[in-house]
């Protein structure tokens, strides 16, 4: 293609001016450029959105990837045969030429001649380094910017595989306005050094116009147009795609631009071309290659997300500085110099500004929505690169819960429900009868599940995972729900991924415990098939696994699915019902359980102020044995690393109202507790404890769909039916 550059701008009959002065030539280069890069960032918009929207849901990543080979293989047919005609016509034209060159030779050499002056004419070496300097500059900072836009919009937008294909996608497509712009633009450009500055200029203005819309994102966009943003849908793709067009397009836009531009500037010749072209390329994509290493490993970590994002917006007008202390010379038709005393003053003064506010080291929190529109008081605040954590607590009510955030993802609140269920998946393997004396735990939260682990004095060992730093400081905020675990001698706290420990380690555990995020939230990969064997391969005989199993943000047929997926890996497991969650519990050998045992077990852990734990109420949150769970999830779909269901997911799964449709399935599906427990001494108060949690079951899913009246009088009726159960009253007190 570039040959072909090449012949089109060489056969022009200004083919004398040059690159360095704007002539022909370099206009059109230029356009030519421009253009084959506005198609080829076009055509990365494109298969970016068709990748993340429709081919990795309906097609899965190998059959994605074998697409894009096929793809490749045929337009790599289509050039072989095109490119032999081509070459047959470049043929001819080449024997023309040398016939014209034979007859005219002297002419031939003025031209070379030519072409070697205009590499050594005044300012064409300052135009060159001006080039390759913006198109560094460019190339560093818009994918550096990229990391630390991506990093704030996890605290804000819901984190999803859709959000950031669009979010992607959207940056991409600023490239091809851009460079399709500069085509459009190439001809009228006579000063093209003063172009890339301002290009440069605008690109750093538009990010800090975009700092700070992040910076006052909720109150700004989100809350006065939640009405809209009601709708999950628009939450998952209407706001992102505002947000990023007006963050991240127009400072793309200007990259876009300024590529094709420099090639232009950099272009001494038409012999020089493809040389020339992949010069301006390869140290395009080493500024790519070193911004977003620096952002991650450097800046975000030093500075935070918002400082971060300044400093890069810095570097931008400090390399114009850089760029006017060696000026290029004033170009002929030009409307003047490409420096001047007042332009530099004024940059020199912008670049100290900003490190002096950079140097402060001002306060800038980028917090979840919801610390703004509850008016939540900001306890803990931490960011890392993996994220933004923050512990929060209400403002001025009776309760003053306490919620703690990695980006906008709830690592635990301290309500009642979400604690029962988080220690229901620390005790449940214990009270089942599991000899545990080493366990890992895969996210370590806040502790309240490794307390539950804790409590339990056969465990000789706590191994925990996890991803974000700083959560361990976090817990001291929770010392009443997890007893200050982290002192325990047998807990070790490693920072990584789970998934990553369980590939890399060679040792087996008795107990393998999972508190992740949603999977449709960014933990997809700890639902699926694949993570399940891991599991599995790193258990000792006799082993359990224990899973956070999410009701909300999930139709019942994905919900069935995931533990479809499950029961394909641990044929012996069983569903247990913690109010608004579940948790899957499985291991290599059958779940039964004398109930005398399962008495005495719940009783040596103690009394416990925020968890009932009473054997006949817990016996009564089973929900699904085996063999349910094997009748209902027969033939259907396995979720795995390849088709991914929950990362992946159907627009449907995000609607209000599947958590209620969730538990009414459970209500109609729910197990008689003799698939798992035998010899239950008293079985007329066990049958009480059941239709106690039936009841609770029916409750919950009236209050969920907004029916207070009918939710209390129904869990009244349960109060009545089994008046053993203190949890009832508990619950009206707390919820009515």
């Amino acid at each position: 293609l570039a040959n072909k550059i090449a012949v089109g701008a060489g056969g022009s009959s200004g083919e004398a001016s040059g690159g360095s002065n704007g002539g022909s030539l370099g206009r059109s280069l230029g356009g030519s450029i421009g253009r084959l890069y506005a198609l080829e960032t076009l055509g990365s918009t494109i298969g970016g959105l068709a990748t993340g929207f429709l081919f990795l849901g309906l097609l899965g990543q190998r059959n994605t990837i074998l697409l894009a080979v096929v793809i490749n293989l045929v337009l790599a047919v289509w050039l072989l045969v095109t490119d032999s005609r081509a070459t047959a016509a470049a043929a001819a034209d080449a024997a023309t030429a040398d016939d014209a060159a034979t007859a005219a030779d002297a002419p031939t050499a003025d031209k070379r001649e030519s072409a070697d002056r205009r590499e050594n004419e005044p300012g064409a070496g300052a135009l060159r380094r001006t080039a390759l300097l913006g198109t560094f500059v460019c190339g560093f900072a818009i994918l550096a910017l990229q990391i630390i836009w991506l990093r704030m919009f996890r605290v804000y937008l819901t984190n999803t595989s859709y959000t950031f294909a669009l979010i992607s996608s959207i940056a991409i497509m600023g490239l091809f306005v851009g460079s399709a712009l500069f085509a459009r633009r190439a001809d009228a450009i006579t000063d093209p050094a003063r172009s890339l500055q301002r290009a440069i200029l605008l690109m750093a203005g538009a990010a800090g116009l975009g700092l700070l819309l992040l910076v006052h994102l909720p109150e700004t966009l989100m809350f006065p147009f939640q009405a809209v943003l009601g709708n999950p849908l628009a939450r998952v793709l209407l706001l992102p795609l505002v947000v990023s067009l007006l963050v991240v397009f127009p400072p793309a836009l200007c990259s876009g631009y300024a590529f094709p531009l420099a090639c232009r500037m950099y272009t001494s010749s038409a012999g020089s071309i493809s040389k020339d072209v992949g010069f301006v390329l390869m140290v395009n994509t080493a500024g790519s290659v070193i911004g977003p290493l620096v952002a991650t490993m450097l800046l975000i970590p030093l500075l935070g997300v918002s400082l971060a994002l300044l400093l890069v917006v810095t570097l931008l007008p400090a390399s114009l500085l850089a760029m006017q202390m060696r000026p290029v010379p004033a170009t002929p038709g030009a409307s003047g110099a490409t420096s001047s005393a007042p332009t530099r003053y004024l940059l020199l003064a912008t670049v100290v500004a900003l490190v002096v506010v950079i140097a402060l080291r001002p306060t800038i929190r980028i917090l979840p929505p919801s610390f703004s529109r509850f008016e939540r008081d900001v306890l803990f605040y931490r960011e890392s690169i993996e994220g933004n954590l923050v512990v929060g607590r209400d403002r001025g009510t009776t309760t003053e819960s306490k919620y703690t955030y990695v980006n906008n993802s709830a690592v635990i609140g301290s309500t009642y429900d979400a604690v029962k269920a988080v220690k229901m998946i620390g005790h449940f393997p214990f009270f089942l009868g599991l000899e545990c004396r080493d366990v890992l735990v895969i996210g370590f939260g806040i502790g309240v599940t490794t307390s539950a682990i804790a409590s339990h004095p056969e465990v000789e060992s706590i191994e925990c995972v996890e991803l974000v730093t700083g959560l361990r400081e976090a817990a001291a905020y929770y010392r009443d729900l997890n007893h200050d675990v982290v002192d325990d001698p047998r807990l070790r706290i490693n920072s990584g991924d789970g998934r990553h420990h369980l590939q890399r380690t060679a040792k087996n555990y008795d107990l393998i415990s999972c508190d992740p995020t949603h999977p449709i939230l960014g933990s997809g990969n700890l639902y699926t098939r694949e993570y399940f064997n891991l599991c599995r391969e790193h258990l000792n005989p006799g082993g359990m696994v224990s899973q956070y199993l999410p009701l909300h943000k999930l139709r019942t047929e994905d919900l069935l699915g995931i533990i479809g997926t499950f029961a394909a890996v641990f044929p012996h497991c069983t569903v247990w019902l913690g109010h608004y969650h579940a948790v899957l519990l499985g291991g290599t050998d059958p779940i039964r359980r004398d109930f005398g045992d399962w008495e005495a077990a719940v009783a040596r852990v103690g009394p416990d102020a925020h968890t009932y734990l009473d054997p006949y109420h817990l016996a009564a949150t089973l929900i699904l044995d085996e063999e349910a769970i094997a009748r209902l999830t027969a033939g259907g779909p396995i979720n795995t690393d390849d088709r991914s269901y929950t990362e992946f997911f159907a627009p449907a799964c995000l609607d209000a109202d599947n958590i209620g449709k969730n538990l009414r399935f459970f209500m109609e599906q729910r197990s008689d507790i003799s698939g798992v427990f035998s010899a239950v001494p008293d079985q007329a108060l066990m049958a009480r404890f059941i239709a106690g949690n039936r009841l609770l079951t029916e409750s919950l899913y009236y209050k969920l769909s907004g029916d207070n009246q009918r939710s209390l009088q129904v869990l009244q009726q349960a109060c009545q039916v089994n008046p053993e159960d203190r949890e009832f009253p508990f619950l009206i007190r707390l919820y009515y």
